[in-house]
């Protein structure tokens, strides 16, 4: 590696990561709060809410890394621009792309990282984390209420007496389809590999059209919890299933190349003739992409709205920067 590559790499890491970290801090507490607002119906321990934040982690990663990168080149080029380091460099015979190609290396590698976050881990990610929630939805569903009637498991009506938790002391259930009944002296409600199973003790089973009744020590009524389960290999399904997601974070996927011409328009600057607000700049390219590519939900127009920023950049570049 050239001497040069590894000067502006040493001063990029560093910046990167301290922005990584700031900026993964804050899209972090978004990501808890949006959570906390998908289960406030539902109960959920601190340790499932800690499992809904690392499936939460692709989304995270993907943001915070794009968003980093582009902010972080912009940085590092400005204080070059600042110190007078970069018209040194010129001064000396380097060509702006003599300077950008170790960071257009590292722009073009995350986004072949980004897109395998995009194309692998945010789907696999999003479905257990549908999943996780929906049977936490479940479980709240038939968390039965003392004393309260009404209340369904599957195809039984369910009535409660002395209820604690998940264990009863005595209970009821009744199907009207096939018109039984029965009595449970206790109960247990308990969930396990997605299947809701109620174990009843010492109870009767009274069969209303056979004027049937049944004896029993210990019975159970299981309920599987629906569960989605995809697979890259069916990729039609695969595609279809994921394709909002696809969609809505591909332009983040390719934000590093599809921006990267922006960083020298607005970080490669005279300290003395001009006067630069990089920072300013910067955010105002990034909501600017941001506003266009959520405002749209087709995969093909997202992919066309990347090439065509990074096609004004290049334009752009080719313009203005003459030194």
């Amino acid at each position: 590696m050239h001497k040069i590559s590894k000067f502006i790499l040493n001063q990029f890491i560093p910046i990167f990561f301290s922005i990584f970290f700031v900026i993964s801090s804050i899209i972090s507490l978004i990501y808890i709060i949006t959570i906390s607002n998908i289960t406030s119906k539902i109960q959920i321990t601190f340790l499932e809410l800690v499992e809904f934040y690392i499936l939460s982690l692709p989304q995270i990663i993907l943001i915070t890394i794009s968003i980093s990168f582009f902010i972080s080149a912009i940085n590092l080029y400005s204080k070059l621009s600042e110190t007078q380091e970069l018209i040194a460099f010129f001064s000396l015979g380097f060509k702006p792309r003599k300077l950008l190609n170790p960071i257009f290396i590292s722009a073009i590698l995350l986004t072949f990282f980004n897109l395998f976050i995009l194309f692998l881990s945010i789907p696999y990610a999003k479905m257990n984390f549908n999943n996780l929630k929906n049977e936490k939805k479940q479980e709240a569903k038939f968390n039965f209420q003392s004393s309260q009637i009404s209340q369904e498991f599957g195809k039984w009506v369910v009535f409660a007496n002395k209820g604690e938790k998940n264990k009863f002391n005595k209970i009821y259930l009744y199907s009207p389809n096939e018109e039984k009944f029965i009595i449970s002296k206790n109960a247990n409600l308990s969930n396990k590999d997605a299947v809701l199973k109620f174990t009843l003790n010492n109870g009767k089973i009274y069969d209303l059209n056979k004027s049937l009744k049944i004896i029993f020590e210990k019975m159970e009524i299981n309920q599987k919890i629906p569960k989605v389960k995809i697979s890259i290999f069916n990729f039609n399904t695969y595609f279809k299933y994921n394709k909002k997601e696809f969609a809505k974070y591909m332009p983040i996927a390719l934000l590093p190349i599809a921006l990267f011409f922006f960083i020298p328009l607005i970080s490669f600057f005279h300290p003395r003739l001009n006067k630069s607000h990089p920072l300013f700049f910067a955010i105002s390219i990034l909501s600017l992409y941001a506003i266009i590519s959520f405002s749209n939900k087709n995969f093909v127009v997202s992919l066309i709205i990347s090439i065509i920023f990074f096609i004004i950049g290049g334009i752009l570049y080719k313009w203005k920067i003459k030194f």
